[in-house]
């Protein structure tokens, strides 16, 4: 599948917010973790805490991922692909727009929270060569992340990743 990277529109909230929750439904097959495809779509506010840019494809918005710079480095706090495009690239396309957003900032890593497993999570951001983040590199806002997200998550099943930009001179595409 073709995309285009764009950056979202103000009146697409609520299409990502589908997008999202959809994207998320592939964790009812997945035991552990099946809780998450029944929770609330991404929210709004969260949506609007960051660069988000969307990956179009035929017309419509097929993924998107939400950037925020903090702590000299920039987040991944969210990336979604469609199910049904799943698998064509979108997502090594998304990462590679935060790459390119990481270098214009001026920051040195690309950063991210994720589960271990399933294959869709940590596995599939290892491919992309990211790496668990060394603790003395993790920074103040990072580190609350993990402490936020274990109200609602098991902490043992999720790990802070990271890539250097310059270290990013090639992006492998998915499978």
């Amino acid at each position: 599948m073709s995309v285009t990277l764009r950056r979202a529109l103000p009146e697409e909230g609520a299409t990502l917010r589908t997008l999202e929750k959809a994207a998320r439904g592939r964790y009812r097959d997945w035991p552990p973790l099946a809780f998450i495809a029944d929770r609330p779509p991404i929210a709004l506010e969260r949506l609007a805490s960051g660069t988000v840019w969307v990956a179009d494809g035929a017309g419509r918005p097929t993924g998107f991922i939400l950037l925020q710079p903090q702590d000299d480095q920039l987040y991944i706090a969210n990336i979604s692909v469609a199910p049904e495009a799943a698998g064509q690239g979108i997502g090594a396309a998304l990462l590679g727009q935060a790459l390119a957003d990481a270098r214009t900032l001026g920051l040195e890593a690309l950063t991210l929270t994720t589960f271990m497993a399933p294959p869709w999570n940590g596995p599939w951001f290892r491919r992309h060569g990211y790496t668990p983040m060394p603790a003395e590199r993790i920074g103040p806002i990072l580190r609350a992340t993990p402490e936020r997200q274990a109200i609602t998550v098991d902490p043992a099943t999720r790990e802070v990743l990271w890539r250097r930009v310059g270290d990013l001179f090639h992006l492998p595409t998915d499978p």
